[in-house]
């Protein structure tokens, strides 16, 4: 009776473990239907300034707790996260790299977790809000040096200042020939 028991536990488990993973297969491939997939680089070795850490996860900047499936941008990995041409990259082992344009960055804080990772500290986390398609998201980064956090998200604030004033110069001068773009 005992044999019996086990095997139908085991069962069980193995059935519910499938249906988990049948659900974040869907997630993926409805979010894949309606969310663009993150353009790559093609040189990684231009990457400057880059913090190494941890890529904890994104998710949708409304909801810490709802994943982005789709593209592998709920997988964690290890990441190097830095400054490129295209905007900021991010160098992940064993997931697909991706880069965030500095045009659909909306903004760079720190929050004390997301799903896959909570630090119970409000800093914990290095935190980029970008665009994603027509969607908000979030994605969360802890740093291996926690100096790094702070350094990284004022930097990328420089950016975004630079950008607001480049764009304001633009609308203040229209008769700027290098103004229109």
């Amino acid at each position: 009776m005992r044999v019996l028991a086990v095997v139908l536990l085991v069962l069980v488990l193995l059935l519910l473990w499938r249906m988990m993973f049948m659900g974040y297969r869907g997630r993926a491939l409805r979010q894949r239907q309606e969310l663009p997939r993150p353009i790559g680089s093609r040189d990684w070795k231009a990457m400057r300034e880059a913090v190494e850490g941890v890529y904890v996860s994104t998710t949708d900047a409304e909801n810490s707790l709802d994943r982005i499936a789709a593209h592998g941008l709920g997988t964690r990995s290890a990441v190097a996260v830095g400054f490129l041409p295209e905007g900021i990259g991010f160098l992940r082992e064993g997931a697909r790299s991706f880069v965030v344009p500095l045009a659909d960055v909306v903004g760079v804080g720190h929050g004390p977790g997301m799903v896959g990772k909570w630090m119970g500290r409000g800093d914990g986390l290095l935190v980029l809000r970008w665009k994603l398609g027509g969607r908000v998201v979030d994605t969360g980064v802890k740093p291996r040096r926690a100096a790094d956090g702070p350094r990284f998200a004022a930097q990328v604030e420089d950016l975004l200042r630079e950008r607001r004033r480049a764009v304001e110069n633009d609308k203040d001068n229209p008769n700027d020939p290098g103004g229109e773009r």
